[in-house]
C-alpha cells in the first residue's frame, strides 16, 4: 500500500498547475458558475478574444440573441397587427431586410464587447441595466419561440389564435 500511495502522489506532482484566477486560464468549454464570472469580467482586465467572446457563457451570444429576439417579437407583432401577416410569410417576403438588421445589430453589439465593456456594472441599479436587458431578452427569446410554435403548430398568426387579428386585407384593400 505504501507504495500505491507513492505512486499516486508522484502523478500529482507531474500535472502542472494553472492559475485559473486569470481569464486567460479559462479553458474553452467551462461552463462553471467560476468561470462564467470571470468571463463577465474578462472586459475589466483586457480585451476579449473573439473565443471568448462567443463562449457558451461568453458576453456575445446572450446579448447579441436578446437584443434581435426583443427587436423581432416587438416587430413581429406590430407587423403582423397591422397587416395580419404572419411570421412565416413575413420573413419569406422580406428576407434581405431581416438579414440585414440581424448584421446591424450584432455589429452594433460586438464592438462595446470588443473593446473591454463588461456586462457587469457595480452601480447599475434601475430599468435600463446590462441585467434588466438580459432578462427581457430572454422574455423575448421565450416569447419569439413561441410565436414561432404558435404559428407552426396552429396553422394561424398568433394574433388570430388568440382571436385579436382585426379584419384587415393583407393587400389592403377594403
Amino acid at each position: 500500500m505504501t507504495i500505491r500511495a507513492e505512486a499516486d502522489q508522484s502523478k500529482k506532482a507531474e500535472t502542472p498547475t494553472v492559475d485559473r484566477s486569470k481569464t486567460e486560464n479559462i479553458e474553452a468549454g467551462n461552463i462553471s458558475n467560476e468561470g462564467a464570472e470571470k468571463r463577465a469580467d474578462i472586459g475589466k482586465t483586457r480585451e476579449p478574444t473573439a473565443a471568448e467572446a462567443q463562449a457558451f457563457d461568453g458576453p456575445a451570444p446572450e446579448t447579441i440573441n436578446g437584443r434581435l429576439a426583443m427587436l423581432g417579437v416587438v416587430t413581429c407583432l406590430a407587423a403582423e397587427f397591422s397587416t395580419n401577416v404572419g411570421i412565416q410569410e413575413q420573413t419569406a417576403k422580406a428576407p434581405f431586410s431581416i438579414l440585414g438588421t440581424f448584421v446591424i445589430i450584432s455589429l452594433a453589439s460586438y464592438i462595446p464587447i470588443f473593446r473591454g465593456y463588461t456586462r457587469k456594472e457595480p452601480f447599475a441599479n434601475g430599468i435600463w441595466t446590462p441585467k434588466a436587458e438580459n432578462w427581457n431578452g430572454r422574455v423575448a427569446m421565450l416569447g419569439f419561440t413561441g410565436i414561432v410554435l404558435t404559428e407552426a403548430l396552429a396553422g394561424k398568426t398568433v394574433l388570430q389564435f388568440y382571436g385579436l387579428a382585426k379584419g384587415v386585407d393583407p393587400a389592403g384593400l377594403p
